[in-house]
């Protein structure tokens, strides 16, 4: 191939998405062959860390796995060990770790949709034009982000990082005071958490999706629209138990990156917004159910683009649930506890973290120290999906300009991946059988 017909689009940084990675796509005579997802952040080894230590030890340490989804790698933690005691925490203790876990959901989803993806859509191309540009969606980031770490302050101590949170329960109830405190901030920034959403399905997606995934997320363990849960559920139309992930999950190492994928028998999966939307968006109550009824997500529309939507209707969701259970935690009487048992074992816990579905599994000798350990995380599920989009919007591109090199970052963006931190690269090579 001569050196006129052949082309290489690259961007060397992509801010506004947590992590370093790079994706590279090989077209040979017009025809996309391949896309790699290089994740190319440090080597963690917290599977590792965590052995020889105690069960008590167990959680603050995973939680340091990721500083925005703290919470969940904390629970989920607690969960599996609870799980492999036999242990049941009482309906406060439950109504307390998910007040904590919506405080997650808050901050989350509000710094992903408004600070990183918004600017997409605004056509700011950084958030210093963001929040000079746009004020008022900017008081909107900022607002609902300090909501939802008020949140985790309060119910964790802290605003990542939790050290309230314990297997058995938590160390300190907070008052019924400062919960009436924070419950009048919930109800005060609910109505730019609808603002939010409405501002976010206004949008038209910049690329098309051809093939509808298969969706993953666990089911919740009541009636409620929520995050909990010791089932998962597939659009494919089957249920099983966490205990059974390695029977669903392949999780494989790829020789370019430093991060494992998950696929479903071998076939790539989407977990996270989305699939919580699809599965379980009936079970939404409020206007969080009117907005999603009215949304093209209700309609089936299963663009990726949209799950910054997605995320923006489970802040309103958030805030609603998190109001009515400060309703019922301040109501709720004291429980006797009981005390926490110590076998050995194995046992899974699993969350639905901002991104998705996360599990921890491990287990445990008869004193509670951890013998082994596997955690998988919603991104290292969603990058054979993310692989698979790559390769769609560019096979069904005419050209490679700067505006289908900017689509294909805001399509990264949808999936909110959480690597570590901010820098990625996508390169597009063209080949030809005949060499070059």
């Amino acid at each position: 191939m001569s050196e006129s017909e052949r082309r290489i689009i690259e961007i060397p940084e992509i801010s506004r998405v947590e992590g370093h990675s790079a994706v590279t796509i090989d077209i040979e005579d017009g025809v996309v062959t391949n896309v790699k997802l290089d994740v190319f952040e440090g080597t963690r080894f917290f599977e590792q860390i965590v052995v020889g230590h105690k069960y008590d030890e167990l959680p603050h340490i995973t939680s340091r796995v990721c500083a925005i989804c703290s919470t969940g790698h904390v629970l989920a933690a607690i969960f599996a060990v609870e799980r492999l005691f036999g242990f049941e925490p009482d309906r406060k203790e439950m109504m307390l770790r998910e007040l904590m876990h919506l405080g997650m959901i808050i901050e989350s989803h509000a710094t992903h949709v408004c600070a990183l993806a918004l600017p997409d859509f605004l056509k700011t191309p950084d958030l210093m034009d963001f929040a000079s540009e746009h004020k008022t969606e900017f008081l909107i980031w900022t607002n609902l982000r300090n909501l939802g770490a008020k949140v985790q302050t309060l119910l964790g101590g802290r605003p990542f990082h939790p050290v309230n949170l314990h297997v058995g329960g938590v160390s300190k109830i907070p008052a019924a005071d400062d919960l009436q405190t924070l419950k009048q901030d919930l109800l005060s920034s609910k109505q730019q958490s609808l603002d939010l959403a409405e501002k976010v399905l206004s949008f038209e997606p910049p690329v098309k999706r051809l093939t509808v995934p298969t969706f993953l997320c666990l089911t919740p363990s009541n009636d409620e629209y929520g995050y909990f849960g010791n089932t998962i559920k597939s659009s494919e139309g089957w249920e099983k138990s966490i205990e059974e992930y390695k029977e669903y999950l392949q999780e494989e190492v790829v020789s370019y990156s430093h991060a494992k994928r998950s696929t479903l028998n071998g076939k790539p999966l989407m977990v996270g917004s989305m699939a919580r939307l699809s599965l379980f968006g009936s079970r939404l109550k409020g206007e969080a159910k009117n907005i999603y009824d009215g949304s093209p997500l209700a309609r089936g529309d299963s663009n990726t683009i949209w799950n910054n939507a997605a995320q923006a209707i489970e802040i309103v969701q958030a805030i609603e649930r998190a109001i009515r259970l400060i309703d019922e935690i301040v109501s709720h009487g004291e429980e006797k506890k009981s005390p926490v048992k110590v076998a050995s074992g194995k046992a899974t816990g699993a969350v639905e973290c901002p991104r998705g579905t996360l599990y921890h599994h491990y287990e445990l000798d008869d004193r509670g120290k951890i013998l082994r350990a596997d955690m998988i995380t919603p991104s290292a599920q969603n990058t054979a999906r993310i692989e698979l989009d790559i390769k769609e919007v560019v096979s069904q591109s005419k050209s490679f300009d700067e505006q289908m090199t900017a689509h294909l970052e805001t399509l990264v963006r949808a999936y909110d991946p959480c690597n570590t931190c901010a820098t990625h690269m996508v390169s597009v090579k063209n080949k030809s059988r005949n060499g070059g």
